[in-house]
């Protein structure tokens, strides 16, 4: 994979989707939010994939299993900016729009309830991975660890201080991670840390 692509995807991923949380309908994704975060989730799976590559790398299983649960938190990542945008589009509240889900349980459990928290469980196990492999230093493992603990908690309870809190936390992790995918093909393991 392209290594500056890699970069550049991210960074732009997470960025785009603490851009779209400033777009919030109240406390919905709506229209514009609900567009931005889906081209979020386009620009951001072209870097994890290369990060899980390279996990690959290291260890096959966990690069390929972490792939496919990026996979899947980003379809949930799809499914729910989608959802914002189109509730917002036909101004459909969330109570009616859950509601709505509730006449269709199999098809929302496929579509929202289980991909949703796989994006949460993607972060943690990436930053477990990352610890194990020592491909990057515990300091970021931990931050992606947190920030899979707080985005659910941001998203469920839809207070815009946690959201915000969350994103930060995603998009600095995010940072430091494409620097270090930059900074060379095949990086060294960080030594462990005592």
């Amino acid at each position: 994979m392209n290594r500056h692509l890699a970069a550049a995807s991210l960074l732009a991923g997470p960025l785009l989707a603490a851009v779209a949380t400033f777009f919030w309908d109240g406390d919905r994704y709506g229209v514009t939010a609900g567009a931005i975060l889906m081209y979020s989730t386009v620009a951001w799976i072209y870097g994890l994939l290369a990060v899980w590559t390279r996990i690959g790398e290291r260890r096959p299983w966990l690069g390929a299993l972490g792939a496919l649960l990026a996979l899947a938190g980003f379809a949930g990542g799809m499914a729910f900016s989608l959802q914002g945008f189109f509730e917002g589009l036909f101004d459909v509240s969330g109570p009616a729009s859950l509601a709505a889900a509730a006449d269709h349980p199999v098809a929302a459990a496929l579509v929202l309830w289980i991909p949703g928290p796989a994006f949460p469980l993607a972060l943690a196990a990436l930053g477990a991975a990352l610890t194990w492999t020592r491909l990057a230093p515990r300091p970021l493992a931990l931050l992606l660890i947190a920030a899979a603990a707080l985005f659910p908690l941001s998203r469920i309870t839809r207070t815009d201080l946690l959201a915000h809190a969350a994103d930060l936390l995603i998009l600095t992790a995010f940072a430091a991670l494409a620097y270090l995918h930059l900074r060379t093909d095949h990086p060294t393991p960080v030594p462990a840390t005592p």
